[in-house]
C-alpha cells in the first residue's frame, strides 16, 4: 500500500514538529481529560502507527479514535480548510526524500521529484506572521483571534516574551479596577539558597493589563486545566496576592510539561535542527543560486540594451545549433564557458526553467528600464521643481514617436535633463499630444503643480497659444512657462540669413551639388582621393553632406570644401576633359558648369565668409544643446554671438575676406575679381537729384552692399526678432544674475522691483518680504566672499548655497533659483533621444513593441543611470510580475 506523496510530505514534516509530539507522548491519557474544546489544527498530528492517508475521513476518525474533545460544529468545513492551509506549505526536496527512507514511509516513487516540487511550500516566510513593527509584538492579546500554527509557534519561540519594564526601560504599570497593579520584582524568583533568577516564563501583556504564561500560551493544549494562563481572551488580570498565583502556576504539572516543550522547542531551533530550518535553508540556498544566475542574465541584458544592440535571433531555442541564436544567447553561451553558475544553470535546469525565452528577456529588460526611470523619479521628487521637454518624430514604421524629457535641479545644485519614455501619437493634433502628456503623468505618478516649464520647437500644434499644447498645459498648470527650444529657434536664424541673399542660397547649391557629383560615383571619388593625396600627406579629406535640420553643422561642409578646394578643381578639369573612360556627355558637362562656379572669387568669397560665421555659430549652437546651461548663460552667448557678427559689418573686414578668398583662388589659378554686372540706367524725372545713382558702381562695392551686407544685417535682424521672446523672459530673471549685486555696492531699485514680480509670479512658491530681507542679506554676504565677481555665473549661486549650508538660511531665494535652473533653455535631449531611435529601432528590429522600444530606449539613453540600478531590486520587479517557476 502506498501514500499520496502530498500527504507524505505534510506528515514527515508535521511528525518532527514539536507542538505535535505530546500526542504520542506518555501523558497522553491526561491530555485527553480535557474538558475544554481545542482549535481543530491540534487534531492533525498524525499517529506513528497509523496505514491510512491522512485525509479527512482518517482524521475524523483518529478524532473519534482518541476520543479528541473538539468543535463538533462545522467539523467538515474546518477540517478541509485546516487541509488546504496545510497544503500550502512543502518541504524541500532533499529533506522530503532524506525524510521517506528514514520513516520507512511506503511511497509512490514514480514521478516522486516532481511532485515533491510541485508541492506550495510556504513555510519560510513565518517571520512575516508576526508584525514586528509593533511595540511588544509577542504579546498575548495580539493573538486573541489567531490559531497557532506550527509556523507561528516557532516565531513567537524565536523572539523574547513579552516583559515590559525588564529592558531597563522605564514602564509604568496600571492599576486594574480594584487599584492594583502588577509588580516588577514578580518577574524574579528567589531561590532557597538566595540565588536569584528570572522568571522567563512569566509575560505581562500591556494591551489587557493581565498576566500570561508564555509557555503555557504556545502550547495550550497542555495546560488546559490553567486556561486563564493560556488563553488570550482569559488572562490573570486580578493582582491580589500576585506572588502566591505565580508559584502556585509554576509548580503545578501542566506547566512543567508545557516549560519543557517550549525548551524543547527553543534548544532545538537555537541548534538549528528543526526539519523547518533545514528546509529554509535549502531554501535559502536555492533562492540565492536562482539570484546569482539571473544576475548575470541581467547583466548580459543591461550590456546589449546600453549598446543598443539587438537580442534575438532567427531561433533561440537553447538546445538546437543554429547559427543564428541572437546576441543574448550567444553571450550566455560565451558567458557559461567561464563562469560555473550559469553553466550549473544551464546544465541542470529543466528546458522550461532556463529563463533564456525572449518573453524572460522583455521581462528582464522591463524591470531594468522600471528601476532606471525610478532612480530618476526618485531624484525628481527631491528636486520638487521640473519641466518638460517634448518632440516627436517618424520612426521607420511610419508611426509618430512622442518623445517625453524631463529637466530638475539635483540636491547638489546641478541641472539634469533626463529621458523619460517614447509613446506612439494616434495623431499630431494638440489634443493627442495633450492626451499623451497626461498619460505619462498619470504613470510616472508625478505632481504636475511642481511643473514650472515647457519646452517644444516652434509648431503651431505644440507652440499656439491658443490652441496649441503650450495653451492646454497652462490651463492645467499657468505656471508651466513655455520657452521655445533656442536651438531650433538658432537654426531658423541661419536660414533665414541664408535665404536673405540669391548669392548665399546659390552657394549652398553649388555646396550640394559638389558632394552628389564627387560622391555619388565611384572613379569620380577615386580621383578626388588621388588628388587629396597628393597635395597632403597621410589626410585625406572626405566631403561632407549638408544637413536639412541643423544648418550650424553646414560648417563642416564648408571646411571640407575649404581645405580641399585646389584638389576639387583639379578632380573637376579632369572630368571635364573626359579622362574618365567611359564618361558621359552628361557628366562632362556638369563638371564644366560645377568648375564655372568653383573657379569664381565669388564661390572662394562665400567659402571663406561663411566659414567665419558658421565658426561662431556653431560654437554657440553646441553650447545651446548643453543640458547644464541656464536662461542667462544662454542669452549672454547669444547677445555675444550677435555682437561678433555685427562686428564684422566694416569694409575693412570684408577687405580681409577678399584678400583670404584671392590667395585661396591663386591655389588653383581661380579669378581675382569679382564679376562686372551691367549698369542699370533708371527713368529720372525733371525735379529728381538722383545724380548717384547714374554712377558706375565697381564689381567690389556691389557685391560688399548687396550681397556681404545683407546677409551680416538678416542675420542680426532676425537674431534679435525671433529671441524678442526669449529676452523679455530672461530680463525677469535678471535680477538673479549676480553680477547685479554689485551696482555700487548696493541693491538697485530695479533688482528689488523685479524680484517683486518674480515673487508675485511664484507666490505659491515663496514669500514675498522674506523674499527680499534674504535677497538683501545674501547679497551683503556673497559681495564679501566673492569681491571678484568678474568670473562668477548665475549658474554657480545655488552651487554655493549648497556647498556652505546655506540653503536653510535662504529658503525662498535657493527656491527662486531651483525654479530659474529648471526652466529650459531647448529641446536638444528629445532630439538627442530620436538619434537613439534609429539605432534601436532599424528595419532589422521594426516589429518591436511600442513598450520594448521605450525600455530599450531608457537603458540606452540613460546607461549611466541604468548602470546604478540595484540587481536586487530588479529580480523583486521581476518576481512580482507574475508566477516564476524558480524560487526568487
Amino acid at each position: 500500500m502506498t501514500y499520496p506523496v502530498t500527504d507524505v510530505v505534510l506528515m514527515v514534516v508535521m511528525l518532527l514538529e514539536t507542538p505535535f509530539r505530546r500526542w504520542h507522548s506518555d501523558s497522553k491519557n491526561d491530555l485527553l481529560k480535557m474538558g475544554k474544546p481545542i482549535p481543530i489544527l491540534s487534531a492533525l498530528a498524525p499517529d506513528k502507527k497509523l496505514n491510512q492517508p491522512a485525509n479527512l475521513n482518517t482524521i475524523k476518525s483518529t478524532i473519534s479514535k482518541y476520543q479528541i474533545p473538539v468543535v463538533k460544529k462545522n467539523l467538515d468545513q474546518d477540517i478541509a480548510n485546516v487541509l488546504n492551509e496545510i497544503e500550502d506549505q512543502s518541504a524541500n526536496l532533499n529533506s522530503a526524500k532524506n525524510s521517506i527512507p528514514k520513516y520507512q514511509i511506503p511511497v509512490d516513487i514514480t514521478n516522486l521529484d516532481q511532485d515533491i516540487a510541485n508541492v506550495p511550500n510556504e513555510i519560510q516566510s513565518q517571520s512575516i506572521l508576526i508584525d514586528k513593527s509593533v511595540e511588544y509584538p509577542s504579546d498575548p492579546d495580539l493573538f486573541r483571534e489567531t490559531i497557532l500554527s506550527t509556523p507561528l509557534i516557532r516565531a513567537l519561540t524565536e523572539i523574547v516574551p513579552c516583559q515590559p519594564g525588564i529592558d531597563g526601560k522605564h514602564f509604568i504599570f496600571p492599576k486594574n479596577k480594584n487599584g492594583q497593579s502588577f509588580l516588577l520584582k514578580w518577574y524574579d524568583k528567589i531561590t532557597k539558597s538566595n540565588f536569584p533568577c528570572k522568571r522567563n516564563w512569566l509575560v505581562y501583556s500591556p494591551r489587557s493589563n493581565k498576566m500570561f504564561c508564555f509557555p503555557c500560551f504556545l502550547f495550550r493544549t497542555i495546560s488546559q486545566h490553567h486556561y486563564q494562563w493560556s488563553d488570550p481572551f482569559k488572562g490573570v488580570s486580578n493582582f491580589r496576592k500576585g506572588h502566591e498565583k505565580i508559584v502556585k502556576h509554576e509548580q503545578s504539572n501542566e506547566h512543567k510539561i508545557a516549560e519543557r516543550e517550549y525548551l524543547i522547542l527553543r534548544t532545538r531551533i537555537k541548534n538549528d535542527s528543526t526539519v523547518v530550518h533545514n528546509i529554509i535553508l535549502a531554501r535559502k540556498k536555492e533562492k540565492e543560486h536562482n539570484r546569482n544566475v539571473l544576475k548575470r542574465l541581467i547583466d548580459l541584458s543591461l550590456f546589449l540594451a546600453k549598446n543598443g544592440l539587438p537580442f534575438r535571433g532567427h531561433r533561440e531555442n537553447f538546445s538546437y545549433k543554429t547559427p543564428n541564436q541572437g546576441l543574448f544567447i550567444e553571450l550566455v553561451k560565451l558567458v557559461s564557458k567561464y563562469d560555473a553558475v550559469l553553466a550549473k544553470h544551464l546544465a541542470e535546469s529543466n528546458k522550461n526553467e532556463t529563463y533564456l525565452s525572449h518573453m524572460i528577456q522583455n521581462d528582464i529588460i522591463k524591470s531594468m528600464a522600471h528601476e532606471t526611470v525610478q532612480l530618476i523619479l526618485n531624484e525628481i521628487k527631491l528636486a520638487k521643481y521640473f519641466t518638460i521637454i517634448i518632440d516627436s518624430t517618424i520612426d521607420i514604421n511610419k508611426n509618430d514617436q512622442f518623445s517625453l524629457s524631463l529637466r530638475f535641479v539635483d540636491k547638489e545644485g546641478k541641472i539634469r535633463e533626463h529621458f523619460i519614455c517614447f509613446e506612439e501619437l494616434p495623431g499630431a493634433s494638440a489634443s493627442n499630444y495633450f492626451n499623451i502628456l497626461n498619460k505619462c503623468i498619470e504613470k510616472y505618478n508625478l505632481d504636475f503643480s511642481m511643473c514650472r516649464g515647457q519646452a517644444y520647437d516652434r509648431a503651431s500644434t505644440m507652440s499656439g497659444r491658443f490652441s496649441g499644447l503650450q495653451s492646454k498645459v497652462k490651463e492645467l498648470n499657468p505656471l508651466a512657462m513655455y520657452i521655445h527650444c533656442c536651438a531650433h529657434n538658432f537654426n531658423l536664424v541661419l536660414i533665414d540669413s541664408i535665404r536673405s541673399s540669391v548669392v548665399a542660397v546659390s552657394f549652398f547649391g553649388t555646396l550640394e551639388t559638389l558632394y552628389t557629383f564627387l560622391t555619388g560615383s565611384l572613379p569620380r571619388l577615386h580621383i578626388l582621393k588621388e588628388e587629396q593625396a597628393k597635395q597632403v600627406e597621410g589626410v585625406i579629406l572626405t566631403l561632407k553632406k549638408l544637413s536639412d535640420t541643423r544648418w550650424a553643422s553646414h560648417k563642416r561642409a564648408v571646411d571640407s570644401v575649404y581645405n580641399s578646394l585646389p584638389t576639387i578643381v583639379k578632380t573637376l578639369k579632369q572630368i571635364s576633359k573626359g579622362k574618365i573612360s567611359n564618361t558621359k556627355s552628361k557628366t562632362v558637362s556638369e563638371a564644366q558648369g560645377l568648375l564655372f562656379h568653383v573657379m569664381k572669387l565669388k564661390f572662394s568669397f562665400m567659402l571663406v565668409m561663411w566659414k567665419n560665421i558658421l565658426g561662431k555659430a556653431y560654437i554657440l549652437s553646441n553650447y545651446l544643446q548643453n543640458t547644464s546651461i541656464d536662461l542667462t548663460t544662454a542669452f549672454n552667448m547669444i547677445t555675444a554671438c550677435s555682437e561678433n557678427i555685427k562686428s564684422m559689418r566694416t569694409t575693412e573686414h570684408f577687405l580681409e575676406i577678399q584678400k583670404n578668398a584671392i590667395v585661396l583662388c591663386e591655389t588653383f589659378d581661380g579669378t581675382s575679381k569679382f564679376d562686372e554686372q551691367r549698369n542699370k540706367n533708371t527713368k529720372q524725372f525733371f525735379d529728381e537729384m538722383g545724380v548717384d545713382d547714374n554712377l558706375n558702381k565697381s564689381a567690389d562695392l556691389n557685391f560688399k552692399i548687396h550681397t556681404y551686407f545683407v546677409i551680416l544685417d538678416s542675420f542680426v535682424n532676425v537674431l534679435n526678432h525671433r529671441f524678442e521672446d526669449f529676452s523679455n523672459t530672461v530680463q525677469q530673471f535678471e535680477c538673479l544674475d549676480p553680477k547685479k549685486y554689485f551696482f555700487d555696492k548696493k541693491i538697485s531699485e530695479k533688482s528689488i522691483n523685479q524680484l517683486i514680480k518674480l515673487s508675485d509670479i511664484y507666490q505659491i512658491d515663496i514669500d514675498q518680504d522674506d523674499l527680499i530681507l534674504e535677497y538683501e542679506s545674501f547679497s551683503s554676504v556673497y559681495y564679501h566672499l566673492n569681491k571678484d565677481c568678474e568670473g562668477i555665473s548665475t549658474n554657480d549661486v545655488l552651487k554655493f548655497m549648497i556647498t556652505n549650508d546655506m540653503i536653510s538660511s535662504y529658503l525662498n531665494l535657493s527656491t527662486l533659483y531651483k525654479i530659474f535652473y529648471t526652466l529650459p533653455v531647448s529641446s536638444a535631449t528629445a532630439e538627442r533621444s530620436f538619434s537613439r531611435l534609429k539605432l534601436i529601432k532599424t528595419f532589422l528590429r521594426s516589429t518591436l513593441t511600442e513598450e520594448k522600444l521605450s525600455n530599450l530606449a531608457i537603458l540606452s539613453i540613460e546607461k549611466c543611470t541604468a548602470e546604478k540600478i540595484d540587481f536586487d531590486k530588479v529580480i523583486e520587479t521581476f518576481a512580482q510580475m507574475k508566477k516564476r517557476r524558480k524560487l526568487l
